[in-house]
């Protein structure tokens, strides 16, 4: 038996009437019936979005899965004839390669809004009502659904270090030499932690941190740990200060007014990692010198930077062939 994915190409003419042909009531359930009835299909789901319409099946070895599928697809569109010529097709591994690629949402069709793995969840209700949702199909969705949830557990540490990079490439435009720079870390939080890792990286060797410790990156591990008392003095020193909650009363504009006083026209770079401009007192963006950045210019600034599209997307391609290595066993 092997595993067969027959798609229609949506970027070609007859997707759209056969999207709209589909989505009348009984289309798609007509389409499982046929295939479950046929003699060479063991199993079988439709998976049909706004953006898609693709077709997986467990057919007999040597069985014309792409004719046969298309077949009934245009069938039920009234539009065989050009679907023969406008559809896509994959077996074995591949078959499942492109449907773990577009639950990542890195594969040629993929669309902003379209979640594949709740696609699947609801193709499988029909199929198993049908009698053509078996074993096979059910470890595939399975894996599919373990992708997502992988991705969507490692978007969170990957938004982190795509943030840190970008404080690491404001303080580049503040400052010329990283390498003679302070850095100020406050508080206990994994941004924060982020930022003190991509600015350590980028080349800045001096740290101090008040509130919990974090833990060491590179440069910083023999930083000291500086005490509340001691904020106004580590404060004047810093050239960036990332900011989170908790650990220190609110940086008010005063604090930092005092800070750029002794600096003596020095520039200062303020990353506030905090929702909500909790950690550092937002009207010290209007002091001179001063460069403040909130958790909401950082997210702004990070979405479409080259080092967060290229990061993400080198993740999920390594997530999803790790998934297809490891699905294939089962095909075996």
């Amino acid at each position: 038996m092997t595993l067969v994915m027959v798609g229609a190409n949506p970027r070609r003419a007859p997707f759209l009437p056969l999207s709209a042909s589909l989505a009348g009531k009984g289309a798609l359930g007509a389409v499982l019936t046929a295939l479950a009835g046929h003699r060479s299909v063991a199993e079988a789901l439709v998976l049909a979005t706004g953006e898609r319409f693709e077709v997986y099946v467990v057919v007999e070895d040597g069985v014309d899965s792409f004719d046969l599928v298309l077949g009934l697809l245009g069938s039920a569109a009234n539009a065989g004839a050009d679907l023969a010529a406008h559809g896509y097709f994959a077996e074995g591994a591949d078959a499942a390669a492109h449907l773990f690629a577009a639950v990542a949402a890195i594969d040629e069709f993929a669309a902003a809004d379209e979640d594949m793995a709740a696609a699947w969840c609801a193709g499988v209700a029909p199929a198993r009502a049908r009698g053509s949702f078996g074993p096979r199909l059910e470890a595939l969705g399975d894996a599919a659904r373990a992708l997502a949830a992988r991705l969507a557990a490692a978007d969170g540490a990957e938004t982190a270090d795509a943030i840190g990079a970008t404080v690491a490439e404001l303080a580049r435009r503040v400052f010329d030499h990283l390498d003679r720079r302070q850095v100020l870390a406050v508080g206990d939080d994994g941004l924060v932690a982020a930022a003190v890792a991509a600015l350590a990286q980028a080349g800045v060797g001096r740290f101090s941190f008040v509130g919990a410790a974090l833990a060491p990156h590179g440069a910083a591990q023999a930083s000291p740990v500086v005490s509340a008392e001691a904020l106004p003095v580590a404060l004047g020193n810093a050239d960036i200060v990332v900011a989170a909650p908790g650990a220190v009363p609110l940086l008010d504009k005063r604090a930092v007014r005092a800070a750029m006083r002794s600096r003596r026209g020095r520039a200062m770079l303020l990353v506030d990692v905090s929702a909500g401009h909790a950690a550092i007192d937002s009207r010290a963006a209007s002091i001179d010198d001063a460069f403040l950045y909130t958790r909401d210019d950082l997210v702004r600034l990070t979405q479409d930077a080259p080092w967060s599209q290229a990061g993400r997307a080198a993740q999920r391609r390594a997530a999803v062939a790790e998934a297809v290595r490891d699905f294939s066993y089962q095909l075996a």
